[in-house]
């Protein structure tokens, strides 16, 4: 599948509706130098875990992402895990994802993401993200008093086609048991967003190549683009804002990767070209099922 979310559900095996499930490893020798190369760097991600992250989780899901990031550079990878690892995202493709585009793995927080951060400030209680679709029930009173100004009531009745397509994406959240300005985002507005700010999509529209998110699965971005909304009316934590500001660097294709920081790279991880530092191969195993330790001291 070409588009974002074929690419996120083929890093991380699962759909829209359920967890991702690691996918059977076939060849016991590329899952042995992914193991291998994960473990060589674990404390890099594991220390920058926050504690409420469990370690060994984290791990297993990263593993089971490695073996669609095989052509992708070291330094690339590094950078994608060390920044799910410094949010404290697991990239699941639910609340972030590493997307390998050619031999570059990028890392790309999702709405789930963002929502998942916003949780973690002490005054939020809740945060609720959802699609309005054409034939629901639903109303927006801006002038009635929350929460009488918004109602949305979906027809569990018919199923999502029976529904109708999507008309508007919403977002609000409870604070100090008060709940917050409801955001809505129709699709207008979420192409004015894209029109204006990715760069990502304006390179893709000059070279003509179509393969920005906005491009390959514009609901993805439409939500994401309403809970970024949403973080102007909540509480909005030091991490949260970094996230952002990240966020708004990958998008921007022309510049340098943004640097994680607290970022230490190892001499092979470095980018080729810097400091005269060349790609390096994945370690390679003596065995199909066996970890090469040769390889793993050559690493």
């Amino acid at each position: 599948m070409s588009d974002l979310k074929g690419r996120v559900q083929q890093a991380t095996g699962g759909t829209d509706d359920e967890q991702p499930e690691q996918a059977p490893v076939t060849d016991l020798a590329v899952s042995d130098t992914a193991l291998q190369w994960l473990q060589s760097r674990a404390t890099y991600f594991t220390d920058a875990l926050p504690r409420h992250v469990d370690k060994a989780h984290f791990m297993s899901v990263a593993l089971s992402v490695m073996p669609n990031l095989e052509r992708c550079t070291h330094a690339s990878v590094h950078q994608a895990f060390l920044a799910c690892a410094r949010f404290g995202l697991e990239p699941d493709g639910r609340q972030a994802a590493i997307i390998p585009y050619g031999e570059v793995a990028t890392f790309q927080p999702m709405y789930q993401g963002l929502i998942e951060l916003m949780y973690r400030h002490p005054r939020v209680d809740s945060v609720h993200f959802g699609w309005v679709r054409e034939r629901d029930q639903w109303d927006y009173t801006p002038t009635e008093p929350s929460p009488r100004d918004f109602f949305h009531k979906p027809r569990v009745d018919l199923t999502e086609e029976e529904r109708g397509p999507v008309i508007l994406a919403y977002a609000f959240a409870w604070i100090d048991g008060r709940r917050s300005q409801v955001i809505i985002l129709n699709r207008p507005q979420a192409e004015q967003i894209r029109n204006k700010y990715s760069k990502a999509y304006k390179k893709a529209e000059r070279n003509n190549t179509k393969d920005s998110p906005w491009h390959t699965d514009f609901d993805a971005m439409w939500a994401k683009s309403c809970v970024l909304r949403l973080r102007k009316v909540v509480p909005t934590s030091t991490e949260l804002a970094e996230l952002v500001e990240m966020d708004d660097d990958l998008d921007d294709t022309t510049s340098a990767p943004p640097v994680i920081r607290g970022t230490v790279l190892a001499r092979d991880d470095q980018a080729p070209g810097e400091d005269g530092a060349e790609r390096q191969p994945w370690p390679t195993t003596a065995e199909p099922g066996s970890a090469s330790r040769e390889a793993g001291e050559q690493e």
